[in-house]
Parts: structure tokens; sequence; C-alpha cells
């Protein structure tokens, strides 16, 4: 009976939903991506409007871990490169629940659907379990791609130097002491 009600009231559900993700963005940005519609000019708003759907008809529909996560990757990835803290870029999963609650109240005053409600909370915390796992993955994916960047920058460096050292320039001398750097301070300046 539970998901008779859920799939009639899909498309309240998700932009109630859709609403909660976008709001938590400062607020002129948040009003942007929640009234313009055309994916191009807005593809934030448009990832979290298809990866709620998405996540939503997973739920409905068995959870298929693999389909679930592509779902969940489309609004997370997005947070994972903000500066927000995991609780903040997850918490939105844990909104469906009033949601679900406040679209359907007779979910609550039915005493026979309180089992199949605690069966829907039970997927929703299963939703945020998942959603932590690809929350690390794409913080990981970040972190790894500042590390390739630094190396980047290091090799570069490193080979200006093997450059200016093959054209006859000095390379730069090892520090001697404490004092070195005072030392090399008045060198530069003398120069």
């Amino acid at each position: 009976m539970i998901g008779d009600l859920l799939k009639e009231r899909t498309d309240t559900i998700v932009e109630r939903w859709v609403e909660v993700v976008l709001s938590s963005y400062p607020s002129e940005a948040s009003v942007l991506f929640q009234k313009q519609k055309d994916p191009f000019a807005n593809p934030i708003g448009d990832s979290v409007r298809k990866g709620t759907r998405g996540v939503f008809h997973a739920i409905l529909s068995g959870m298929e871990p693999e389909t679930l996560r592509s779902h969940l990757d489309q609004i997370i990835r997005i947070r994972a490169v903000q500066e927000l803290h995991p609780s903040q870029a997850l918490s939105f999963v844990f909104s469906l629940k009033s949601i679900v609650r406040d679209v359907i109240p007779e979910l609550e005053a039915e005493p026979r659907l309180h089992r199949e409600v605690a069966d829907l909370d039970e997927k929703i915390d299963r939703v945020a379990l998942t959603a932590f796992d690809v929350y690390a993955e794409c913080r990981e994916e970040v972190s790894q791609l500042r590390i390739n960047d630094v190396k980047r920058q290091v090799a570069w460096v490193f080979e200006k130097m093997n450059q200016s050292n093959a054209e006859g320039i000095p390379a730069p001398e090892a520090p001697e002491g404490p004092t070195s750097v005072s030392k090399n301070v008045q060198r530069e300046d003398l120069r």
C-alpha cells in the first residue's frame, strides 16, 4: 500500500527533495539553481533533479546497488568538491524521511502502515550509508587530483632547474646551517 502512495506522489516528493538539496547552496545560487531548468545553463540543478529522481525510483524498485550509486554520484560528486562538511553534504538523504511524511500524512495516521514506514526509513538509512561511501570515494579522487597536480608542479620545477644547469646557470647552493637563509637573502640583495 505504501508503495502505491509513493508512486502516486513521486513528482511532489521529488520536487520537494530537489528544493531541499538546492536550498543548501548560498541564497543567490539556490534561487538560480531552482528556477533555471535548462541543463546547459544550470548543470548543477539538472544533476540534482536527475539524481534525486533516480535515487527515489531506486528506492521504489528494490535498490539495485550500482543504479543507486550512479544516481547518488550525480548529486554527491558536485558536493564533494565544495567546502561542505560531510554532514552538510549528505544531510539531504535524511530529509527524504520528513518530506515523505509531509507529502503523505496518512502514513502516520494509519497504524497498519507503520511497519511499511519503518521499512522505508530503513531503506533511506541504507541510501545514506551508500551516499557516504560515494562521498568518501569522490573526496579521495579530489585528493588524488591535488596530489597529482603538486607532483606535476614539482616535476616542472626540477625540469626547469635541470635546463638551467644544462645552460650553464649555476645551481642554487645547499644551505650551510641556520644562518644560510640570511646569507642567501643578503646575496640576493647584492645582485
